[in-house]
């Protein structure tokens, strides 16, 4: 018989249909996403690292505000756009 196991692929096949311009400009606009968000992580990681008071990163996370400040919010209010 073969092999059963099948990866999920979805109703289109796993893959989106796109043309070959729309295909370039999502994977240069998904790098970029990913490379924004990778030193995002990275500056919030600094950010923790600098904080003295240990007690005061529980349930915590660093929000980064658009004007490029960063401040620590709670958990709940860092996910999603509750903060500004």
């Amino acid at each position: 018989m073969g092999n059963t196991s099948k990866t999920y692929t979805g109703p289109n096949g796993g893959k989106q249909k796109l043309s070959a311009k729309a295909r370039k400009a999502k994977q240069e606009r998904d790098r970029r996403s990913a490379d924004n968000r990778k030193e995002e992580k990275a500056t919030a990681q600094v950010f923790r690292r600098n904080i003295k008071n240990i007690d005061m990163l529980d349930g915590k996370d660093v929000h980064h505000s658009k004007d490029g400040s960063m401040r620590l919010v709670s958990v709940a209010k860092n996910r999603g756009h509750h903060v500004t």
